[in-house]
């Protein structure tokens, strides 16, 4: 019976800790998807983020006060972040909300970077990171822990807390580190002539950057943002050039009727971008 209540405590002692590893998790992981794979946020995304951020600051030193308010601190926002997350996944994945109502500018809310085993979005992930953290803290309420320093020369516990949060990091900077060696690999094989990449892996990639987040992933549209361009006249009945002159400049006729409400600058808004790149980016609507 002692067993069974000390393994019971030691899970309620472990809470705070798990809902620290969870956001600095979700923190680290929304990082890499944004700065490192090019990922850009929408507003929805934004907002959670601006709920889980503080979070891995505001768990990490209420645990070395060892603060027994915790809970309090925190449930609120993970609440509220358990709610974005939900509303941010239903409009991607059902159809309850209708068209888009939130994002009126810039990435559309709809946009799906990630699909993992079909159903796996980047807010279902945050879900489950604000869920894990409620939960967490839920048991340290109950619990009653973090426990207050009996005297200000109590230990605190900087090792676990430092260890988690160096864990982290470590595991984000050789991600990014695997990430960054694999991309330049790449680039270097099609730069010395290799087959490395295909016209059609290399319109993909930059698509991906330059266009998803308002003609969708696949390029057949977001309702609202921008047209879909896998079945528009440009694509199907034009040439590579003309298809290029219209990115360049806008001036198409056919494009100009089904002209979406969020209005395309010339070049996509991205006067960076070669000529080989947009010829690339129209092979890759072709392919789909």
């Amino acid at each position: 019976m002692s067993e069974e209540i000390q393994a019971s405590r030691w899970y309620e002692k472990s809470s705070p800790y798990i809902a620290l590893l969870a956001a600095w998790i979700a923190m680290s992981g929304s990082l890499y998807f944004s700065e490192v794979a090019g990922f850009i946020p929408c507003t929805l995304c934004w907002y959670q983020r601006i709920l889980m951020y503080p979070l891995a600051a505001i768990i990490a030193v209420g645990i070395l006060l060892r603060d027994p308010k915790l809970p309090y601190y925190v449930l609120p926002l993970s609440l509220l972040g358990q709610g974005f997350s939900t509303y941010h996944y239903l409009l991607q994945k059902t159809q309850i909300f209708g068209a888009e109502t939130t994002c009126k500018v810039g990435v559309p809310c709809t946009t799906i970077w990630i699909n993992w085993f079909g159903f796996v979005t980047i807010p279902l992930l945050a879900l489950i990171a604000f869920t894990i953290i409620t939960i967490a803290m839920l048991i340290a309420q109950y619990a009653g822990v973090p426990e207050e320093a009996e005297d200000e020369e109590s230990p605190r516990p900087w090792l676990p807390v430092a260890g988690i949060i160096i864990l982290v990091v470590a595991v984000f900077l050789g991600l990014a580190q695997l990430k960054g060696g694999a991309d330049e690999q790449a680039t270097s094989g099609n730069n010395e002539g290799g087959s490395t990449l295909s016209i059609v892996d290399q319109g993909a990639a930059v698509y991906k950057e330059a266009c998803a987040a308002c003609h969708g992933v696949t390029g057949r549209g977001v309702v609202g943002v921008g047209n879909d361009l896998v079945h528009s006249e440009l694509v199907l009945q034009e040439t590579g050039d003309a298809f290029l002159k219209y990115v360049r400049t806008l001036e198409h006729e056919e494009e100009e009727k089904q002209s979406s409400p969020k209005a395309m600058p010339p070049s996509g808004g991205r006067p960076d971008l070669s000529d080989e790149q947009i010829l690339a980016i129209f092979q890759f609507l072709k392919a789909q």
